[in-house]
């Protein structure tokens, strides 16, 4: 099953209250205020519920192109592949882009060792395995016309964007259940200081599952958060919550070879910190049941 075409555009962070865009300015938009408790979740239906992780990886890897043609919007050159082993056909997202600059001009200012690589990708899809959260898509290196790049799992069923969703005001069919996903992502996006986290960069399948692509431009060195604030009124899944306190630089340097820098994970080490002090601060003052949540079914 192929999924839709992928789109790109600068819309700040999705979630409530008032946005951040990390430069101290903040924006009102249409808000909704996410509840301190977890809802009870619709039927849950697995993101990738065809192929294991490891069956995925194998294809990506192992598959033969058959087909290759851009994608028609977005400024990191992706390209849509489609892959044959024979008895399986999927498309692929591809990305090679790994580029470096000094300093580097963005809308938000100037930014000091800027970095855009398709590794990225494959390390947040690593990264969200191991702290239990499972909505990255998977993500692998190899080559494609001679260049190393990221083959990333072409994610099926989509029924729109994010930003779709919100230019046309339509609403999700379960609040809560929504609330809870998108507290994941924010967090998610924090850790990884993702400094492209914009709405045309989260996908919604037709099971109203929230799917965040293209990490491309994540994985800073910096110890802080981007925007603390994208925590405000968050709960956070327990065994996400339980990853976290579990990860440690030897399993993470070894979970990340070939793709993030010592000084990469050194500044995801800190950022883990920054996230688990911010909520045991919250379960200190509201109790735990009021900011952990138990998501089935991810």
């Amino acid at each position: 099953m192929i999924g839709q075409t992928i789109s790109y555009d600068k819309i700040g962070n999705f979630g409530t209250v008032l946005a951040c865009d990390g430069s101290g300015s903040r924006s009102r938009r249409r808000t909704f205020l996410v509840p301190l408790l977890c809802a009870s979740l619709l039927a849950a239906v697995p993101l990738f519920s065809q192929h294991s992780d490891k069956k995925k990886e194998e294809f990506l890897l192992q598959a033969n192109v058959i087909a290759v043609k851009p994608v028609s919007i977005g400024v990191t050159g992706t390209r849509r592949a489609t892959l044959s082993d024979g008895r399986l056909t999927h498309d692929a997202s591809v990305q090679t882009v790994d580029e470096y600059e000094p300093t580097f001009e963005t809308g938000r200012g100037t930014e000091l060792n800027f970095r855009d690589s398709y590794k990225y990708n494959i390390a947040a899809y690593r990264l969200d395995r191991l702290v239990n959260l499972r909505v990255v898509p998977v993500s692998v290196e190899r080559r494609i016309e001679g260049e190393k790049g990221a083959f990333t799992w072409w994610v099926d069923d989509v029924e729109m964007m994010e930003k779709e969703r919100r230019a046309q005001g339509i609403a999700t069919p379960n609040e809560q259940e929504w609330n809870d996903q998108a507290s994941q992502v924010r967090i998610f996006n924090e850790l990884v200081y993702n400094t492209d986290a914009n709405s045309g960069n989260f996908l919604i399948t037709k099971q109203w599952k929230l799917v965040p692509i293209d990490f491309s431009r994540a994985f800073r060195t910096k110890k802080k958060l981007r925007v603390p604030q994208n925590l405000n009124n968050c709960v956070i899944d327990r065994r996400f919550y339980d990853g976290l306190r579990e990860m440690n630089e030897s399993v993470l340097l070894a979970a990340m070879k070939g793709v993030l820098r010592k000084a990469e994970v050194a500044g995801l080490l800190g950022r883990r910190d920054e996230i688990l002090k911010y909520f045991d601060a919250q379960i200190a003052q509201a109790g735990e049941k009021a900011v952990v949540c138990d998501r089935p079914g991810h």
